[in-house]
């Protein structure tokens, strides 16, 4: 598997010289096997994954993975130049919405509506097909792609792509299960066992993804934040440095690539964080990288 980062910034595009190392594009990674290229998101990223997909002169059959369709997550697909080319072929996968009877072909066509976008989704000359995903298994070409409900304001899905005895995870958006009533307000007159109980299923379901991701070779995990920052963002859908690296030693996994960074951080603070982050993990046995737009990993 060759991996390869085309954008990792969270929320919105951050062009400009102090996001040249890390990268201002957001969300999307893509993983290339034999002759079959998986791509993980449309954020803005996946220009510059269709113009070296191009590049390479011969007739694209690709697949999408989307983890969720908010926009930093989809709006770089009506710029995707393969997806104009009859020819190709494309399948789509990702969650529908959780809160209306929309499907993923739905949500992806309403960002080129005639309002918004002079061209069509249906107008494409690709062979485009959309697949509704939920927790689950997918087969592709071959490949099981096993898929994980995570936290985050909108159905949103983590991939677990196994392929010749190596695991590649890329997580979407999530932020670790809490009891929202513990330390509230709201909390303050409800019943000791009854928050308990609360308690006891935040942890389940943090186990649960932990669990998913367990011993996996390379996850590509939501890392948005330090616990500062978190403070003032509870709910918002984003993880931390800090409960990212507990997740990475409690699964065992070998290495945790931290991404969709904060669009406010400029390279110079991602770079000291990535620094402190790396000694951490190194003291805790297992690597650390932050993504950067270029980066290529062969698993």
């Amino acid at each position: 598997m060759k991996i390869r980062y085309w954008g990792v910034r969270g929320s919105v595009p951050v062009p400009g010289p102090s996001t040249v190392k890390y990268g201002g594009n957001t969300s999307c990674v893509s993983v290339e096997v034999d002759d079959t290229v998986l791509i993980f998101d449309s954020g803005t990223g996946i220009r510059e994954c269709g113009n070296y997909l191009m590049s390479l002169g011969k007739k694209i059959n690709g697949k999408i993975f989307i983890s969720h369709t908010h926009w930093d997550h989809i709006q770089g697909f009506p710029f995707f130049v393969p997806a104009y080319v009859p020819g190709n072929t494309f399948e789509i996968f990702g969650p529908p919405s959780d809160v209306q009877n929309l499907s993923l072909e739905q949500i992806m066509a309403m960002q080129t509506n005639y309002e918004y976008f002079p061209i069509r989704i249906s107008q494409l000359g690709a062979d485009i097909t959309y697949n509704d995903c939920r927790e689950g298994t997918v087969n592709v070409n071959g490949f099981e792609i096993s898929t994980c409900r995570l936290n985050h304001p909108v159905a949103c899905l983590a991939y677990r792509l196994n392929h010749d005895g190596k695991t590649f995870i890329y997580g979407g958006d999530h932020e670790p299960y809490r009891n929202v009533y513990r330390d509230s307000k709201e909390g303050e007159s409800m019943d000791e066992d009854f928050l308990k109980e609360l308690d006891e299923n935040a942890y389940m379901q943090n186990n649960k993804i932990a669990g998913f991701c367990r011993k996996a070779d390379i996850v590509s995990w939501d890392a948005q934040y330090n616990e500062e920052e978190y403070k003032s963002k509870r709910g918002w859908g984003h993880s931390t440095y800090e409960a990212n690296i507990a997740m990475a030693q409690n699964a065992k996994i070998k290495k945790i690539i931290f991404s969709h960074h904060e669009p406010m951080n400029s390279d110079e603070k991602l770079a000291q964080r990535e620094q402190q982050c790396k000694e951490i993990a190194r003291q805790k046995d297992f690597e650390l990288e932050f993504s950067r737009e270029g980066m290529e990993i062969d698993l």
